[in-house]
């Protein structure tokens, strides 16, 4: 439920990156989940992601950081690795963002191949803050490539316009 509820407050910025669409309300509903100390991956998750949107990201790091101790599957490992590597991107340390992105598009080709894609884009967007932007650009390629063959009209735009920003 709150992880819904963030999802739908979620906008992006001109570089691409997740800003809250409503900030009071996001405030509310992260202040509201913090109260409650989350035990379970999904809210903790969910927590870590807000904080993220919010600015705040020591403490994001530190529930995505729980929340990847709460993960039970490998998918759920890579999201929460892969929200960990944007607090990082998010805060300027690439180094640990580029380390993570790559660590999870490593295992989901090995265990789960539907989330290549995401590791894809989100390590793509690492590399285009690196400045690495022919990196950037073949592996953005690839995670179009994939989101194409799924067909979903919103992963595919999300590809696009981060292969948009190194036009820019």
């Amino acid at each position: 439920m709150l992880f819904q509820e963030i999802n739908q407050l979620i906008t992006y910025d001109e570089r691409q990156r997740m800003v809250p669409g409503d900030r009071d309300r996001l405030t509310t509903l992260v202040n509201s989940a913090r109260a409650q100390d989350p035990a379970d991956y999904t809210t903790t998750r969910a927590l870590g992601v807000g904080l993220l949107l919010l600015g705040e990201h020591g403490d994001a790091i530190d529930h995505l950081n729980r929340a990847l101790d709460l993960a039970d599957t490998s998918g759920r490992r890579i999201a929460a690795s892969i929200n960990l590597a944007d607090a990082y991107r998010y805060s300027g340390d690439m180094a640990t963002s580029e380390t993570l992105c790559r660590e999870m598009v490593d295992l989901a080709r090995k265990e789960v191949p539907e989330m290549v894609s995401f590791a894809l884009q989100h390590l793509g967007r690492t590399l285009v803050d690196l400045g690495r932007r022919q990196e950037a650009r073949e592996v953005l390629h690839e995670a179009l490539a994939l989101r194409m063959a799924k067909g979903d009209p919103e992963l595919i735009a999300s590809s696009q316009a981060a292969l948009r920003l190194l036009d820019l």
